[in-house]
């Protein structure tokens, strides 16, 4: 029975042991195994593998995917002293495992290390740029990605031979205006959208001037030759009226001498109306009877029309 409960304590010792002297390592992490805090070897190919046991020797676990944050926003002044506040974000991954574990050993301490790196970098950069090239209705005008070029150039320039990881990339996430600045901001653009406005009113107002010039010189065109083909075709009605009537004279000359003498009477008698004329005249040969000697005067009064 003593042999027995020997037996397994000793095969609870080695299982310990074995337990404590294996580890796993998998497909997206690398091993950094540390003897009394001091770097050994570096672990990169997935499934399990030995170390010693114990406190001997430690397994210190790396993230070799790409990881991404937020770093903190930043207030900056650009060239034309222009505050406004930006928001980044960076990309970055572990290229040097040693180098990385020894400078930083964390991926928290790594990310507040870029975060006040690429801070620095951004106000160091936009002190070259305008507002007009941050923020613009023009996309050509725009220098967003340069500005961000620039930066993932610097910082990496840094962090590979500092930190022993890379930044794969860095963008701009968020641009605002501070408090204070808002309400000017947005008087300007509504000074610049009133002024825009007022000229495409204009622009307008010069287009339709010349449209309606153009109208108005058709329409004049268009009367004129109206009245002339009007004027025309009145002096060939006339002409046709002059035709038939003198035919129409030709024919009973005494009956249009008849109607042009009352006609005569009607433009020339009216309400009390006196005319004394000879009774030789001619002009009243219709209203004397036909017996009536001739000579003397002869008083005619208050024709009627």
């Amino acid at each position: 029975m003593k042999k027995f409960t020997l037996l397994l304590v000793v095969l609870g010792i080695l299982l310990c042991v074995v337990g404590l002297s294996v580890f796993t390592v998998n497909e997206k992490e690398i091993a950094i195994i540390t003897r009394f805090g001091d770097p050994v070897r570096i672990v990169t190919q997935a499934g399990p593998h030995r170390k010693l046991p114990g406190f001997m020797e430690k397994v210190n676990l790396l993230d070799k995917r790409i990881h991404t944050f937020k770093p903190r926003p930043i207030q900056l002044l650009l060239k034309d002293q222009n505050p406004i506040i930006m928001t980044c974000y960076v990309c970055w991954q572990i290229t040097d495992p040693l180098l990385f574990f020894q400078a930083l050993g964390t991926q928290a301490i790594a990310e507040e290390k870029l975060g006040d790196m690429v801070n620095a970098r951004l106000g160091n950069v936009l002190g070259d740029y305008l507002l007009s090239q941050i923020i613009n209705v023009d996309k050509n005008k725009v220098k967003l990605t340069a500005i961000e070029q620039r930066i993932l150039e610097e910082c990496n320039n840094q962090t590979r031979g500092q930190y022993g990881l890379k930044i794969v990339d860095i963008g701009i996430r968020r641009v605002t205006y501070p408090s204070i600045v808002t309400e000017a901001v947005y008087n300007r653009m509504k000074s610049d959208r009133e002024k825009e406005a007022k000229k495409y009113r204009a622009e307008g107002g010069e287009a339709a001037s010349k449209i309606e010039a153009e109208a108005d010189r058709k329409v004049s065109e268009i009367l004129a030759e109206a009245s002339k083909e009007a004027e025309i075709i009145k002096g060939d009605g006339d002409k046709e009226a002059i035709r038939i009537r003198g035919e129409a004279y030709s024919q009973a000359p005494e009956l249009f001498e008849f109607l042009d003498s009352l006609d005569t009477y009607r433009k020339i008698l009216g309400r009390e109306t006196t005319l004394i004329l000879s009774l030789d005249s001619n002009l009243f040969r219709y209203l004397l009877p036909e017996d009536r000697e001739i000579g003397g005067a002869a008083k005619i009064k208050s024709v009627e029309k």
